[in-house]
């Protein structure tokens, strides 16, 4: 089970148009921190010495710990599920997280309905 979680580059400016800002994932069992700088970014602090990743920068630095907290819930929520998942937001907007399962699963079919069609 891997849980992949999207964090931004730290090379852009508040000003860069989202369009134009640049994404990564990062296994999230790598995560052994998480921190507000107190202004409007989230960080995660990773398993090597010094590495860190910002996770959002927010409009209202009161907005940055709701975006933390859902985002830990939603990474509770996918381990709970199991299986493996993405999780990817917009980078400011707490109500953009979202998790979709990796690979995608199709319309499962229940096992008597898949023999029943192997025998048409």
């Amino acid at each position: 089970m891997t849980i992949l979680l999207q964090v931004l580059e730290q090379s852009f400016t508040p000003t860069t148009p989202w369009e134009r800002r640049k994404f990564t994932f990062i296994n999230t069992a790598t995560i052994v921190g998480m921190r507000l700088d107190g202004l409007c970014d989230v960080w995660l602090d990773q398993t090597r010495p010094g590495e860190s990743q910002r996770l959002a920068r927010t409009m209202d630095p009161r907005e940055a710990i709701t975006f933390l907290l859902t985002t830990f819930a939603k990474i509770a929520e996918c381990e709970e599920r199991g299986g493996s998942w993405l999780i990817g937001h917009d980078g400011e907007h707490t109500e953009s997280i979202a998790a979709t399962r990796f690979p995608p699963h199709a319309n499962t079919v229940a096992e008597d309905d898949l023999l029943a069609r192997a025998w048409l």
